[in-house]
């Protein structure tokens, strides 16, 4: 994208009058170029955004299905009554607080609330 008056710029230069046709020419010619650069980038953009719509659709269904073979999920009861005995404090009793066991273990989901309040170890 050279041009002919490059070596004009950053100078005092003043074109003569053909000069001036000629790089009102390509100022013209410019703008076209740059109004269609500017139809194709807005093409480009919405293209993008379809297809970042398209991800995150693809992206939600698949983890929605990891969590179905999650590791978690395959725990027998025993063993999460276990474990959320040892998520209770050691140093002091277990308080009603919604931010720590026993209570917060009961907010996780149904199968945990269920197990949480039928392990009488925890209250």
């Amino acid at each position: 994208m050279g041009s002919p008056f490059q070596r004009h710029f950053g100078t005092n230069y003043v074109p003569s009058i053909e000069e001036v046709s000629k790089i009102k020419d390509i100022l013209e010619f410019s703008s076209k170029e740059i109004l269609q650069i500017d139809l194709e980038i807005d093409q480009l953009q919405r293209q993008l955004h379809l297809q970042q719509e398209k991800r995150s659709k693809v992206h939600s269904l698949a983890e929605q299905h990891r969590t179905l073979i999650s590791p978690a999920r395959r725990l027998d009861r025993d063993i999460i009554e276990e474990i959320f005995l040892a998520c209770l404090p050691t140093h002091r009793n277990p308080c009603m607080s919604a931010i720590e066991a026993p209570m917060l273990l009961t907010r996780i989901c149904g199968s945990w609330r269920s197990i949480a309040l039928s392990t009488p170890q925890l209250w």
